[in-house]
């Protein structure tokens, strides 16, 4: 994975962690929810969201993977997280723009080899 991959992206001056996840990118949850909301406790907040709200509960325990993630002082966790790619090809009816749609013709192939084996 290239330093690109494990890039911050910023939104309204907060940061997200992302990673390529199963061929996606997947952003971290309690990162989004702190640029939303600007709670001081983004963890609990997501937490005490998810038991008040049993259908987004159950949501994103069935749509969300824990993947490993960086956090600030440089160890790895494993972070909720997730991508909006298939509600929103759903929604839009056609395919969104994921990692294959930018990469070089060269790198494409590489990619494509990397997961044949």
């Amino acid at each position: 994975m290239s330093e690109s991959d494990k890039a911050l992206v910023v939104f309204q001056s907060k940061k997200i962690r992302r990673t390529w996840f199963k061929d996606e990118w997947h952003y971290s949850l309690v990162d989004i929810v702190k640029a939303l909301t600007e709670s001081i406790n983004p963890t609990d907040y997501l937490k005490k969201l998810r038991k008040r709200d049993e259908e987004l509960g159950s949501y994103l325990g069935t749509n969300c993977p824990h993947v490993e993630m960086l956090t600030e002082t440089g160890k790895k966790r494993n972070v909720l997280a997730g991508n909006a790619r298939i509600d929103a090809e759903r929604e839009l009816g056609r395919p969104v723009t994921t990692r294959q749609n930018y990469l070089s013709e060269s790198e494409k192939k590489k990619l494509q080899d990397k997961s044949k084996k």
